[in-house]
């Protein structure tokens, strides 16, 4: 949304990949609108669709022990679209450096106004030695990369609070695991979101993904929270994060 409160209509780049969707009943609150981990979800599936139309999805990254594994979310909401809309989710490559990749994400209406956006910042892992390594040129040429869309300025990490109050610990379930078997980067931030006093549509979010979680860990959220922000820190029982998540209002 730019500075006069109009929502903005931004020409994507030729390398962007786009999929046409309605928003589903089964992807709204009680509202009636788009649920933010829905809207997540959409911006995962596009980039997997994508991959998988290049020849470089799921099953040749596993055939060479490899994985793209996100570490940074940057969503912005402009606003959150409603049941049966017509919407156009999209993807792109930003750039490829050394060990990691930065991805743009976005959601248009019919009109090709966006609706929502984001970066994002991914990691080459070799799974099978659990270290990360940089992609070969034919694992990153076939996607192109153009220049990232506007989004506000922001710091590399999410900054940690000193004083957080301690909420109730969560078991890791199997709805939760995906087909690396760990923790899904959505499900992260709705576990944030459960821990919140109220029911809330954020207009920004961040995340920093530290480690993955998997079937059984419990998970130990700690909360502060402000007029405008929140930051829930997801722990192991040491105190040291899987995830750390900051909402925006």
């Amino acid at each position: 949304m730019n500075e006069a409160g109009d929502q903005m209509c931004v020409e994507m780049p030729s390398t962007a990949f786009e999929v046409d969707a309605h928003i589903r009943y089964s992807e709204v609150d009680h509202r009636g609108v788009l649920k933010l981990p829905a809207l997540i979800d959409y911006f995962q599936d596009c980039s997997t669709f994508q991959s998988e139309k290049l020849g470089l999805g799921m099953a040749q990254l596993k055939a060479k022990h490899r994985a793209w594994v996100l570490t940074h979310w940057q969503i912005v909401i402009d606003r959150y679209p409603a049941l049966a809309e017509p919407v156009t989710v999209g993807t792109y490559s930003c750039s490829f450096k050394g060990l990691t990749a930065n991805r743009c994400f976005y959601l248009r209406d019919s009109e090709g106004a966006l609706i929502a956006r984001a970066r994002s910042t991914w990691a080459f892992m070799d799974v099978e030695r659990g270290r990360l390594v940089r992609p070969e040129p034919e694992q990153i040429a076939p996607f192109g990369t153009a220049e990232p869309f506007p989004m506000p300025p922001e710091s590399r990490r999410v900054a940690i609070p000193e004083s957080l109050d301690p909420c109730e610990p969560i078991t890791i379930q199997r709805y939760q695991i995906d087909t690396n078997e760990h923790v899904n980067n959505c499900q992260y931030v709705q576990m944030a979101l459960d821990v919140l006093p109220d029911e809330a549509s954020p207009t920004q979010v961040r995340v920093d993904y530290k480690r993955a979680a998997v079937l059984g860990d419990v998970v130990y959220p700690r909360m502060t929270c402000s007029e405008t922000m929140v930051v829930v820190a997801l722990d192991d029982s040491s105190g040291a994060p899987y995830a750390v998540v900051e909402f925006t209002f």
